[in-house]
This record gives structure tokens, sequence and C-alpha cells, in this order.
């Protein structure tokens, strides 16, 4: 089992496992838009107000929101008093997939899906990577929440959808005295649902008002929210996800625009270097692609890489790819002023994954990870992003005592 962490941010649990002499934030180019990061985390972290987005995409290691879970929760606990949410979601059961432990979607009707894995109408697709479509006329969905995110509250929800004026998405309140308003732009495929108090469940139907012709209902994700100070961790995976299928979302940068990111976290990559016709050149192209948009959105937005964890292909082969994706990564970072996150040499570079696997942190598979797995990729990646911060505290000290 992983121990839990100290307080001290800048200590991880005791396993000789990780190499910690790697464990930091590589910022190979310009920096500034980090500076920036870091310098929005001050108003948070030392004065309690503001509200910081973080969004991170990735395929089946972020889908499952284990990883990103655990430092979602370090990072909201880091300053006392704050916490925020989390964010965009996507009820992935609907979509016949599995669904992070964190949130419990129950539903009524029959759904079909897309994701952007997959050849079919991807016009929809946006942040969450999946859409669901249904043609019953009147469906419902519930999401409670579980676990350390059972009660938190949230006064805004904003469902994402298609732009079909035939149905009508409404919510309601166990809470008979909450007063709920709600506005849809269906040129935008949006309705925003606000709520006159915080509560921490909710309720949505999806109606068919225009009966003349036969319509569907296609649901792309909900963003929660509120006006409490803290991080909001965006967390969007799809399993089996390439740089090329992000690519293959069109309305990803509108999504983007409606979350309004500080850092952009790319973990994408794993399912690229296990492609048997793995190409570096084409890996940074989509890459490319993939920052520029993003900068697009927020010209000031921070972006991190991620290198791939260390992983087997039908658990004999080692997957040498990771290596080629690290190089990648860092020539990125440096031409777009990026962080890198070097998660292949924290684990210990080539191999690594067997040793994390006889210690109980990664699965038979070798290629994703246990429970304790990934709750210690978590606190590495916090130590790793607040020593980075750290360093930022330290060198403004220095710069104002001047």
């Amino acid at each position: 089992m992983v121990a839990q962490s100290s307080s001290d941010p800048l200590i991880v649990p005791d396993n000789a496992l990780p190499d910690l002499s790697r464990n930091a934030i590589l910022l190979p180019g310009d920096h500034r838009t980090w500076d920036g990061f870091n310098t929005k985390l001050d108003s948070l972290f030392l004065e309690g107000t503001g509200q910081v987005n973080i969004v991170q995409l990735g395929g089946s290691h972020v889908q499952a929101d284990a990883w990103t879970a655990r430092l979602r929760d370090r990072l909201q606990r880091t300053a006392p008093g704050t916490r925020a949410g989390r964010g965009l979601i996507f009820p992935y059961n609907m979509a016949g997939s599995n669904n992070p432990y964190w949130y419990l979607p129950t539903y009524t009707g029959t759904w079909s899906a897309v994701k952007n894995t997959q050849r079919a109408d991807s016009t929809q697709l946006g942040l969450a990577g999946y859409t669901i479509t249904t043609r019953d006329p009147d469906t419902r969905l519930d999401i409670c929440f579980r676990g350390s995110y059972e009660g938190h509250p949230f006064t805004r929800a904003t469902v994402l959808h298609g732009a079909d004026s035939s149905f009508r998405v409404s919510a309601w309140c166990a809470d008979t005295g909450v007063i709920i308003l709600w506005n849809t732009d269906v040129t935008l495929g949006r309705t925003t649902i606000g709520f006159s108090r915080a509560i921490d469940t909710l309720h949505l139907r999806f109606e068919q008002v225009d009966t003349l012709a036969e319509r569907s209902f296609t649901l792309r994700g909900i963003i929660l929210g509120g006006e409490e100070p803290g991080i909001i961790y965006h967390a969007l995976g799809v399993n089996g996800a390439s740089t090329r299928s992000w690519l293959a979302c069109p309305r990803l940068e509108e999504d983007l625009s409606l979350v309004t990111p500080d850092l952009v976290v790319f973990s994408i990559g794993i399912n690229d270097a296990h492609d048997p016709n793995f190409s570096a050149e084409r890996y940074e192209r989509n890459y490319d692609a993939l920052i520029g948009k993003v900068r697009k959105v927020n010209p000031d937005a921070a972006v991190l890489l991620v290198t791939n964890s260390d992983s087997y292909r039908k658990r004999r082969y080692p997957v040498r790819n990771a290596e080629a994706v690290r190089r990648t990564m860092l020539r990125l970072a440096e031409k777009h002023g990026c962080g890198v996150w070097d998660l292949y040499g924290v684990m210990g570079g080539q191999g690594s994954i067997r040793r994390w696997k006889r210690q109980g942190l990664a699965r038979p598979d070798l290629v994703h990870f246990t429970r304790d797995g990934y709750t210690l990729i978590g606190d590495l990646m916090f130590t790793a992003i607040m020593k980075s911060y750290g360093e930022h505290l330290t060198s403004t000290a220095l710069t104002n005592g001047r």
C-alpha cells in the first residue's frame, strides 16, 4: 500500500521505485506562460482568491480519473478554505465505458455513443472526446458524488449538447426551496442552469417538445461550477485515444474557451507509441496542432506535456517508442514554451513497469496501474508542480528584495 503523503508538499510517499532526481517540471524554452500560471497560484494560495482552471487530456490513464483525482484532491487542499470543483464531467457509463468512481450517473432511456477513436460522425465531439445520443422522447440523468467528493456543492451546471430546438433540457431539485433558472442557446448547443443555493446532486431531464419529426438528442458533457475560490481540475480521457484522436474533435477549441484554461496538461502518447507504425515526425506535427489550439483559445495558458509511462505490448514486448516520445516532447517544450513532466524517467525508464508490478503498483497487462500506483503518480506530479511553485516564490522574493 502507498502511505499517505506528509503535509510537506515536497515529500512523496516512502517508496524506493521512483527516481526522485527526475521529479521536476522541466522548462527547456521560454517559461513566461508557466510564470503566469504560478502567479495565478499566488492569488489563490497566498490570498485565498480566484479560481485556477486546469485541463488534462489523455487516454485510459485519465478516463479512470484515479491519478488525476489524487492530484486534484491534493491541489484543492493546499490552501485552507479554498477548493472549487470537478469541472467538466461526462457520464462514461452511458457510453458503455468505465466511469470514474467519484461520481455516479444513473439514467433512463437508450443511448448510443461515439468517441474520438472511432470512424464515425464526429461533428459533435469536443473536450469530453465522447458523445451520447438518444431518440427517446423523455429521458433523465441524475449525477451524485461519492468518496472525497461526496457533498461537494455547485451552483451552476452548463449542459453541452447538440444544436437542436426539438428537445428541452431542464433541471429539478429535491429541495423545493431551491430556485432554478435555465437558459438554452440552441445555436451553440448549450443550456446554462443556475441554482439559488449550492446543491450536491444534479437532476436533469431531456424532453422532446417538437414531435412533428423524428429527432434525437446528443449530450457532449456537463460543466459543474460555482464562485468558490480554488482549483477546478477538468480531467478528460478516452480509452485508446491518441494525438490523432483528439485532433478529430471539431468542438475542442469551443469547449476549451468555456472552461478558460490556465494550464492544459497533455498526457497523450502511450497509444501513439503502441502503434507499430509510430512516426515521431507525425506525432510532433499532431502535438504542434494541439498546442496551437490551446494557444488560440488562450495565448497565456501554460502547457504541460507528460511523457509516457513505461509499458509493454502483449505483456512481452517493451514499447521502446517511449524514448522517442520523450525526446519529441522536449523539442516541443523548447519550441512552444511548454513544461515537461518526465513520468517515464521518474518511473525508472525502460522496464521499470515490471518493478512497479512486483510492488503491486502496476497491473498484469504492464500498461495500466493499480489504485495505489495511480495514487503514487498523482503524489509525484503534485510534488513536481509544488517544487516548481516553490522556486517561483523564491525567485519572486529575491527579485522583490533587491
